[in-house]
């Protein structure tokens, strides 16, 4: 079901692209599902988040999380386009950009948005640890108190980055990794530091969302 979709809705085609990742029965909004699609426009990856309810708040619940993908992501609206936004680096990083829609989802309509810290607590090195942007797309991540407990965990947690993110890890340091695009992501790096910490959890919560069900039509539904 992840093929291209155009859906006939209230008279009118959707031309909604390719649906790439999917939140099941919010429980913020009557369990309504939210699709994150993508269609490309000159070479440029565009997002699009919509959904088939008519339940009262779904649209509103729609711009919640459009806005918390611009807030919290550092995405912005595509040029010319008022429901579509992009990663200013004009590349789409969906690993990364798909786990980081569904912890959105998780988040209630209406709560504070702002960007999470590059400095995080991690348990296991009882210490904190920073991702530091060292230009270029690339960031190194240090222990705070440069423990070998905390170095050892920075390394983890590079590795953790390299998975989730799709990020190259350079080797020299090994606790630097690099986002193929060559540009700076801030927002998505504080974003998902806690699943770079806990990657396996996070890979295990990726595979069961695979097995979830899947957005139809209005017209599809039973």
């Amino acid at each position: 079901m992840q093929s291209f979709i155009k859906e006939q809705e209230m008279g009118k085609t959707l031309d909604l692209g390719r649906r790439i990742e999917l939140h099941s029965m919010d429980k913020y909004c009557h369990e309504i599902s939210l699709g994150l699609y993508r269609k490309d426009a000159g070479g440029v990856p565009r997002l699009l988040v919509h959904t088939y309810s008519s339940s009262d708040g779904a649209d509103a619940r729609v711009a919640f999380i459009v806005d918390a993908l611009r807030v919290m992501l550092g995405m912005k609206n595509a040029e010319g386009r008022n429901r579509e936004i992009v990663f200013p680096c004009g590349t789409v990083h969906l690993r990364a950009l798909k786990r980081a829609f569904l912890d959105l989802c998780k988040l209630e309509t209406g709560a504070e948005l702002k960007p999470r810290p590059l400095t995080a607590h991690d348990k296991k090195a009882d210490g904190d640890l920073t991702a530091v942007n060292v230009g270029g797309g690339a960031y190194e991540i240090r222990s705070e108190d440069g423990s070998d407990a905390g170095n050892k965990r920075a390394v983890a947690v590079a590795r953790g980055f390299a998975k989730i993110c799709e990020m190259t890890a350079e080797g020299d340091p090994a606790t630097r990794i690099r986002f193929s695009c060559g540009s700076s992501h801030d927002e998505l790096i504080g974003m998902l530091m806690f699943r770079a910490q806990n990657v396996r959890a996070a890979m295990q919560e990726e595979e069961m969302a695979s097995t979830k069900g899947v957005l139809a039509a209005p017209s599809q539904q039973i």
